[in-house]
């Protein structure tokens, strides 16, 4: 792969090397820094002796690779709170309520009980700090938090939820990536002042002033919703049903403000300000222009990470389509993500961030192959074949990350895209005309009747789409290794085919040798078929594990390839009961296996295993000593009493408990020495561990 000759790759390359290690592996900052410092030595003595000896050329090129990867393994890790003495996590005490001052800054979509906020930490207890954190109103307080409003509140800042059982969405990781440490419950009856900031920016109120106009301007709430989501990066009044329909019909992108609508746009601008090319040093001024509209646009739609980094690679892609140079675009995408990535180490893990660059680089790699398969001589029918081709192969790069994160695929992504993406660039221009005709008050009631009617199409076609479910794949599960041999695979399949598409000779550099190609494909091929058969092959060890779950308690035994799910909802309306159990079920280590389900009793026995459940009405059966207590649905008991009669070596609370029970219960375990586990903190808890304690 000769492209990789480019200093660019192998810099990108090293730099990500040192985001991935630091990422799970935290090694120390002071081994960083003393990497760094060699690195630094190292590199200065080969540049001085460069023309002694080969051998210093190549430790130049070890050293500047080495010095790249710890920059991107300090750059990372500096964004650790802990290294920022000013960060609020550094001045609240866990549990404790303190005053703390707070400013609303980005609205999420309300779940059902909540309205859901980022906000800047400002003050606690008086003392100035920084940082983010996920604020959560209740909706039947029923005041209209907005965007700029001041709180003052006496609260606590808790930690969201982690991993607690295999499988769960690790909710506290995701808002770590986003720089969000911690999550406020404000009730009405705690906020001490509230107060609105008026000095806001003139990006700010220039969109608010554009939400305003667009909501009076006599849209209905669908294709308000929508054209807030596709022009302003608004998503919060889409319907949820519409939001549903889309992701299940495979075109829930055109909803994300993303590269798609930005790269529409830039081809708007462009053809708008040709004119500029005239003038003396047009060329230069078209693109100034361009990548500043570009960007007060990102400014408009609020900065999200989705805009940020599209702007950010089209500005690069600006620049080289204006200065009439055919750039390569993966260097291209190689320096506008090793920009994003210096400024925001922590983008290379979201996961829109890789989405957006696989489907790029699918798009540019397999695009090409697909669309020369079939030469069409009608310009109407090769733009269906072009846009066809474009989203097969942005699919084909999505797919293996889209199952790995989702598990789900739909299978009639083609269908909608290619109904919706031809006229696409007509509803955003249409909507772009209509923000300019609202902030110059000219009359739009025909450009309003126009979108109301095109937008609600769309979206009686998308629930069309969505509605056939069978066509929509669900419950596949890839491992991070499969992951990772199914993107060699495609790789070196598209690199072996790409060749015979090249357009220049010039493009030789972004190919790879068809022999190097094919047996990296060939060699993923057998490391896939190798890990399946592992999989198959391995040995399924029993498991009794207790489950952790808000309201409720789980006990599950697992043997072979059935599960018997044990418990107790009782306090669990309907809803809330159907929600708590499919999560339990869609456990990882619960997949492609019978499941089966009963009641949760006062003693259950698994081999050699035995728990005893003492439950709200605080009887127990049996007081014959037993090594396992579970404390369920907070009991009012007196624990040390039964810690003497019953011995115990390890007490265990589940997350039916009251979190002020769980913490008494602990105190008294650790005056009497037994072992105390809660699921609130360690998760789920595999019994079978507790008695390899025991006999160890």
């Amino acid at each position: 792969m000769k492209w990789l000759g480019y200093p660019i790759y192998r810099l990108l390359f090293a730099y990500i090397i040192g985001l991935i290690i630091v990422m799970y592996l935290q090694l120390s900052i002071t081994i960083l820094i003393w990497l760094s410092v060699i690195a630094i030595i190292s590199l200065s003595i080969s540049v001085l002796l460069s023309q002694r000896s080969s051998f210093f050329k190549v430790l130049y090129s070890f050293s500047v690779l080495i010095f790249f990867f710890t920059l991107g393994a300090l750059n990372l890790s500096s964004k650790d709170p802990i290294y920022n003495k000013s960060h609020f996590s550094n001045h609240f005490t866990q549990g404790k309520e303190q005053i703390i001052s707070i400013k609303l800054i980005d609205r999420l979509h309300p779940n059902a009980y909540n309205d859901r906020f980022y906000a800047l930490v400002n003050q606690v207890d008086g003392i100035k700090v920084e940082g983010k954190v996920l604020v959560l109103f209740k909706k039947s307080d029923s005041i209209n938090y907005k965007l700029g409003h001041k709180l003052l509140v006496y609260d606590d800042i808790s930690q969201a939820s982690d991993e607690r059982n295999p499988g769960d969405f690790n909710y506290k990781e995701y808002l770590r990536l986003i720089d969000v440490y911690g999550q406020i419950y404000v009730d009405k009856n705690h906020v001490l002042n509230l107060s609105r900031d008026e000095d806001q920016s003139w990006i700010v109120n220039l969109r608010d002033r554009l939400m305003n106009s667009l909501a009076n301007s006599g849209l209905k709430d669908k294709p308000l919703g929508i054209i807030q989501a596709l022009i302003l990066g608004q998503r919060n009044n889409v319907d949820q049903s519409v939001t549903q329909s889309f992701r299940d019909a495979g075109v829930i992108h055109i909803l994300a403000l993303s590269g798609l609508h930005v790269g529409i746009i830039l081809l708007i601008l462009r053809r708008l300000t040709n004119g500029i090319r005239s003038f003396k040093y047009g060329t230069w001024l078209q693109t100034i222009v361009i990548i500043s509209l570009l960007w007060v646009f990102a400014l408009i739609t609020g900065m999200s990470p989705s805009i940020l980094r599209a702007v950010t690679m089209f500005s690069f892609i600006a620049v080289g389509m204006n200065v009439n140079r055919k750039a390569s675009i993966f260097h291209s995408l190689a320096l506008s993500a090793f920009v994003l990535l210096l400024f925001n180490p922590k983008l290379l893990f979201h996961v829109g961030f890789q989405l957006s660059y696989t489907a790029v680089i699918a798009i540019v790699l397999i695009q090409p192959i697909l669309y020369n398969f079939i030469s069409i001589r009608w310009k109407a029918i090769d733009y269906f074949w072009q846009i066809g081709t474009v989203t097969i192969a942005a699919q084909i790069g999505v797919a293996p990350l889209s199952l790995f994160y989702f598990h789900q695929f739909p299978g009639l992504f083609l269908l909608g895209n290619m109904l919706l993406l031809p006229i696409l660039p007509l509803i955003i221009g249409l909507s772009i005309l209509l923000l300019v005709i609202l902030l110059i008050r000219v009359p739009s009631d025909w450009l309003v009747e126009l979108l109301n009617l095109s937008l609600n199409w769309i979206v009686k076609v998308v629930e069309k789409i969505s509605s056939y479910d069978d066509f929509i794949i669900k419950n596949i599960h890839l491992d991070l290794i499969e992951l990772i041999l199914i993107y060699g695979i495609l790789l070196g399949i598209a690199l072996f085919f790409y060749r015979s598409v090249r357009k220049s000779r010039k493009e030789r550099v972004l190919t790879k040798k068809p022999g190097y190609s094919l047996h990296m494909a060939l060699f993923a091929v057998i490391g896939f078929v190798g890990f399946q058969s592992f999989k198959i092959l391995k040995p399924d060890m029993s498991t009794f594990m207790l489950m952790h779950q808000a309201s409720g308690s789980v006990i599950s035994i697992h043997n072979k390839d059935e599960v018997l799910l044990l418990i107790d909802f009782h306090k669990m309306d309907s809803s809330r009961f159907h929600t708590a159990l499919n999560r339990i079920k869609s456990s990882s280590v619960y997949r492609n296996r019978t499941i089966k389900i009963d009641s949760l009793q006062n003693k259950v026995k698994f081999n050699k295993s035995e728990i005893i459940i003492i439950d709200e009405s605080g009887v127990i059966s049996d007081y014959v000593k037993t090594p396992v207590i579970l404390l369920s649905h907070s009991p009012q008991i007196h624990l040390d009493k039964v810690i003497s009669k019953l011995e115990p070596h390890t007490i265990i609370a589940d997350g039916s408990n009251y979190r002020n029970y769980v913490t008494r219960w602990k105190a008294t375990c650790e005056k009497r020495n037994v072992r105390f586990l809660s699921t609130y903190e360690v998760g789920a808890i595999n019994l079978y561990h507790l008695e390899a304690h025991k006999q160890n």
